[in-house]
């Protein structure tokens, strides 16, 4: 019977895995018939991890004596039944035609779900935030608001957008890793726009001509420069949020049994 596992460098230790295999791992086959383990090193593991990982698999075969396991090492010439279940574990990264998925570690895989969702929600919240200027009170074709509110109104989308910057900056150094072109490029539009965005909403009280009969406290918007707004802001919105809702979706259909 054969019996195969995976070296966890994250959490150090060696875990029992029967579907899934990834360019980078180191795995452990062991031969319970023979007394032999046999090691694969994936083609994208670090050298550094495989010595980590051989060293505390002799440490735990050593501390049982009365076993004698013999380690075999090599990159290839497996007998014919290893080398068929590391080809069968490989088959999880194959997408079909013979592509293999691009992302290659499990770590990248689900901190990028979690981040290329995050990218994609808060630039919502952002514009629903710009949005509630639709509800303030009109004056005579205009939009009336105070100062407290005109200025939390602003920095609410500006924080979000901050967030969204810094998720979009963590998605290119995943692409990099990766060597995920798509995502480098969605990912670098999405931060130059974003920037463009906080540097838009940095005006300010100057974003708007307020109306005569504004105050000091208390601001009259016309209601079609709010609209223009909404419309400018929305269509940048659209550039960058279209390319990665496609890029959530596809990943998501892709990975999603390395993720869950």
């Amino acid at each position: 019977m054969l019996r195969t596992f995976i070296f966890d460098e994250s959490k150090s230790h060696w875990i029992d895995e029967e579907h899934r295999l990834l360019s980078q791992d180191i795995c452990a086959i062991l031969d319970e018939e023979n007394d032999v383990i046999y090691l694969w090193n994936g083609p994208k593991s670090k050298k550094a991890k495989f010595r980590k990982g051989f060293k505390q698999l002799n440490q735990l075969v050593s501390s049982f004596p009365d076993l004698n396991i013999q380690f075999v090492m090599t990159k290839k010439n497996f007998p014919i039944q290893i080398q068929n279940k590391i080809d069968s574990l490989l088959e999880s990264m194959k997408l079909g035609k013979g592509k293999v998925l691009k992302f290659s570690r499990f770590t990248t895989i689900r901190i990028f779900s979690i981040s290329i969702m995050i990218s994609v929600i808060l630039p919502i919240f952002s514009f629903l935030n710009l949005s509630t200027s639709l509800f303030w009170p009109m004056f005579n074709g205009n939009y009336q608001v105070n100062d407290i509110n005109y200025a939390a109104w602003i920095n609410n989308s500006k924080i979000f957008t901050l967030i969204t910057l810094i998720f979009f900056f963590i998605n290119i150094l995943i692409g990099i890793i990766e060597h995920e072109n798509q995502v480098i490029i969605f990912s670098t539009n999405s931060m130059i726009i974003s920037i463009g965005l906080i540097m838009y909403l940095n005006q300010g009280i100057f974003l708007f001509l307020f109306q005569e009969g504004s105050t000091p406290t208390t601001y009259l918007i016309l209601s079609k420069d709010i609209l223009i707004f909404l419309l400018l802001n929305s269509m940048a919105l659209l550039i960058f949020e279209i390319p990665n809702i496609y890029k959530l979706i596809s990943f998501f259909k892709t990975y999603r049994k390395f993720i869950f």
